[in-house]
């Protein structure tokens, strides 16, 4: 009985979840030319398939695949880059010793926890005194160093079996043939989770671009469809779809190791 009672509320949930995205894959073929300060609740229901957005949102407004692949870049630049610099610095955190690490490993906890307004700010003061506002790399560059993948490698390479690098360090003492013969063989799981979780969160991003770039050329999709302007209703939904496509694709292809990798950390 317990596990009937589980599904069911597992299955509400689920499809709760699942609406508003259903919502919008349906009303994208059936918002026609609705402008979107003059949308209602009575548009949501279609009276027939309309390609009418993605007509005019790829064919007329065609500037939105320009933004659609500068989300694809943002979003792909950072992530690689992103998990070259948390690997070694999980690494640190996880087997090496030193002096305060578990402080300042205290603190990139805290920093994971901050919301993101509050490093605006300062961020914005930097890539200005660098000179890099109004450039990909004003987007690029601050997401790269973000602690939330250094936490999870770091959790999950503290769960890993010990006695693989206690074994390779009575043959080597080579910190860097320990980690390319004894961690990057155990850390692929968690490498593919974190990939999925840092692409999503940087595919989404919204206040960044507003605040860094100027040119709308520069601006990722998402920038694009928060703000609406110029574009109507379905137009907009059409671009939420279309928005959807890349990460739904990523999660299907990694969920397995999604799966594994969540369950390997110690959270």
């Amino acid at each position: 009985m317990e596990k009937v009672i589980k599904k069911v509320i597992l299955s509400v949930l689920a499809i709760l979840f699942l609406l508003p995205v259903l919502l919008t894959v349906v009303c994208s073929f059936s918002a026609g030319n609705v402008d979107t300060d003059a949308f209602r609740l009575e548009h949501l229901f279609p009276s027939g398939l309309d390609f009418t957005g993605y007509y005019d949102l790829l064919i007329e407004h065609s500037y939105v695949l320009r933004n659609f692949w500068n989300s694809v870049f943002y979003a792909g630049a950072i992530t690689c880059f992103n998990i070259l610099v948390s690997v070694p610095a999980a690494y640190a955190f996880s087997q090496a010793r030193f002096r305060g690490k578990e402080l300042l490993f205290f603190f990139y906890i805290v920093l994971t926890m901050m919301p993101l307004q509050v490093t605006l700010l300062p961020n914005y003061v930097g890539l200005r005194d660098m000179k890099l506002l109004d450039t990909p790399f004003a987007i690029i560059l601050p997401a790269v160093f973000t602690p939330f993948s250094v936490f999870l490698m770091t959790q999950y390479m503290r769960g890993m079996e010990q006695s693989f690098v206690e074994a390779a360090l009575l043959e080597t003492r080579s910190v860097i043939k320990i980690a390319g013969m004894v961690i990057l063989p155990q850390l692929r799981a968690c490498v593919f989770a974190v990939f999925v979780f840092v692409f999503a969160e940087h595919w989404n991003m919204v206040e960044q671009p507003d605040i860094y770039l100027r040119q709308e050329s520069l601006k990722p999709l998402s920038s694009l469809l928060a703000i609406g302007e110029g574009l109507t209703a379905a137009e907009v939904l059409a671009g939420s779809v279309i928005f959807m496509v890349p990460i739904v694709i990523l999660y299907l292809y990694f969920h397995d190791s999604l799966e594994i990798g969540l369950e390997s950390m110690k959270l």
